[in-house]
């Protein structure tokens, strides 16, 4: 009796084993995808960047949040738009949250890594090289129309979550009417 049982708890402990390894083995391949989009998505939109730079400004600048974002992320700075139209306002914000800055050059990112994943969603850490300067940026993505699309910015070297700045631009407008 005791073998048997000794039996049953080893076949359904390596059965478990078997099943988390699966998990972990699917975890990583979503993880990899991610961090493969985030690669791809930023190469794309840098090399629009050096396009723009070689063309000194004459160029049609690509709409790079319509390509990468999510519909919610383009739902904001839908929003924010409208407002500075009739503010007669450029910008609520003097950087662009692509580079995190105004200028750029050298544009890079290195150290891509996915620190939660959880269905349809993933948070990305990476490093961001503009002009010399390494900015620490976080990405919240989201999976929509079967790719994983960026659903907003957050500059951790200078404290600045992109969609709660448009979120409260708004509130204090709409608070100022």
């Amino acid at each position: 009796m005791i073998k048997k049982l000794f039996f049953i708890v080893a076949v359904s402990t390596m059965l478990c084993a078997c099943s988390n390894a699966n998990r972990v083995e699917n975890n990583s391949l979503d993880t990899a995808s991610v961090v493969s989009q985030v690669s791809n998505i930023y190469n794309d939109v840098f090399k629009h960047y050096a396009e723009l730079k070689q063309q000194e400004g004459n160029k049609q600048q690509v709409n790079n949040d319509s390509l990468y974002c999510s519909a919610d992320w383009n739902r904001w700075i839908a929003r924010v738009d409208s407002v500075n139209q009739l503010n007669g306002s450029i910008d609520i914000l003097d950087v662009d949250h692509w580079i995190m800055g105004q200028d750029w050059g050298e544009l890079s990112v290195s150290d891509i890594k996915v620190f939660l994943l959880k269905g349809d969603s993933a948070a990305v850490e990476f490093q961001l090289h503009n002009l010399g300067n390494m900015i620490n940026v976080v990405l919240d993505m989201v999976h929509e129309d079967g790719e994983w699309k960026i659903d907003n910015f957050t500059d951790i070297t200078n404290g600045m979550d992109w969609k709660a700045t448009m979120k409260r631009y708004l509130e204090d407008e709409q608070a100022n009417r």
